[in-house]
């Protein structure tokens, strides 16, 4: 009986790839595994990515707009989406974020951060009232899509054709202090 124990697991793991057998080596690879396991070859056509984490953190309010917590609630999960080409991202935002999409290759490093432009107040305030100057990250340099400022949670997808074409696109905060002190930046993989 034992004999044909050992023999049938013998079998299973020669019917299966390494991946399967040794689990994913990253989030991104995770993703990869999951679809082909649902069925589908290769990455899934649509993510979905979390934007900040406004339930994460101190139950009170300090002093000054953030907490101890700010590192943890500054952050996009995962840290890498891949999908397929033609593929689509929901970005699911929380309070006080803005997405930038850039290009191949775009590291976090190219961000130059100094270019920034004024948070200016959403309707009905009136027209060009600045909430915080020289607060959100304007560079434009391999920039391919900007979502809308969140003022409250909420979801946003980028245009259809933002993710045709295969390569890695960074993907940051535009509030300054989120990208540049708490490291608010992400990659989509495009397979």
């Amino acid at each position: 009986m034992k004999r044909l124990t050992l023999i049938a697991l013998a079998a299973v793991a020669a019917s299966c790839s390494d991946t399967q057998l040794l689990g994913p080596s990253s989030a991104a690879d995770a993703l990869v595994v999951s679809a082909a396991s649902a069925g589908r070859q290769g990455p899934p056509m649509h993510a979905t990515v979390r934007f900040g984490r406004d339930n994460t953190g101190s139950p009170f309010r300090p002093p000054d707009p953030h907490d101890a917590s700010f590192h943890a609630i500054d952050k996009i999960s995962a840290h890498a989406t891949v999908i397929a080409a033609g593929g689509s991202i929901t970005f699911e935002m929380g309070e006080f974020h803005q997405v930038a999409i850039y290009g191949d290759g775009t590291k976090p490093d190219d961000i130059d951060s100094s270019l920034t432009i004024d948070l200016l107040a959403p309707p009905p305030a009136p027209p060009g009232t600045v909430i915080i100057p020289n607060f959100i990250i304007d560079d434009p340099t391999n920039r391919v899509a900007t979502g809308p400022f969140a003022f409250a949670p909420m979801s946003w997808t980028p245009p259809p054709g933002t993710f045709d074409t295969p390569g890695t696109y960074l993907v940051i905060c535009r509030v300054m202090p989120h990208f540049v002190f708490s490291n608010m930046y992400a990659y989509v993989i495009v397979k």
